[in-house]
């Protein structure tokens, strides 16, 4: 369904931060994940030495072990945060837009449902709706959810509940029934907006068909 008198959305200032982040990591890759490890490895590296404060009160005795440790810590910390942004920098849709406003643009009128008023805009979110990184189905992730949800509740369920089981001890769930009451509302919206994007996909090839 088109709306002609509607205007296009507008996206707010975070969505147009992380649609710059969107096409910076697009368009170069390396110097994103790069930069994300270093940052990563900074961070890591800082809150290895926070940590191991009372052993560096003194330098000349600190163990060599301890500080290996901490260079270690950074480097694992960059290496594995560069390749997670290489990898979601590889994800994002292949699109030429460049301009921020444009791009968040895009993505929210995708998420409408409907076509919008503006030919270039519905052409790019087409093309992003198309893209396996941003309209996957999430019910593709459904099978390794459950079964991480089902091992932070039934494990400790089933650490409480035994002989000598105490009604306060269920205390110990508490983490594993707000990871759940996250999770759910999530996973939830997540489809919402996979319908959304996919009716959009259908509407604008049966409009350009």
């Amino acid at each position: 369904m088109t709306a002609p008198d509607a205007a296009p959305p507008r996206p707010t200032g975070a969505q147009v931060l992380g649609a710059r982040v969107r096409v910076h990591a697009r368009n170069r890759p390396v110097g994103f994940a790069l930069g994300g490890g270093l940052v990563a490895g900074a961070i890591v590296a800082l809150l290895a030495l926070v940590s191991a404060a009372p052993g560096l009160a003194d330098p000349t005795g600190a163990p060599g072990w301890l500080l290996a440790g901490v260079t270690v810590a950074m480097f694992v910390g960059a290496l594995v945060v560069a390749g997670l942004l290489a990898l979601y920098a590889r994800s994002l849709p292949k699109v030429a837009e460049t301009d921020p406003v444009r791009y968040a643009t895009a993505r929210l009128q995708a998420e409408t449902g409907e076509l919008g008023p503006d030919r270039e805009i519905n052409r790019l979110a087409h093309r992003m709706s198309t893209h396996t990184g941003y309209g996957s189905d999430p019910r593709h992730h459904l099978v390794p959810l459950v079964v991480f949800l089902t091992f932070v509740t039934v494990r400790p369920l089933a650490e409480i509940i035994g002989p000598g089981f105490e009604p306060r001890t269920l205390v110990q769930l508490a983490p594993a029934v707000v990871l759940v009451l996250l999770v759910v509302p999530a996973y939830r919206r997540a489809m919402a907006r996979y319908e959304r994007v996919a009716a959009f996909r259908r509407t604008y090839e049966a409009t350009h068909s």
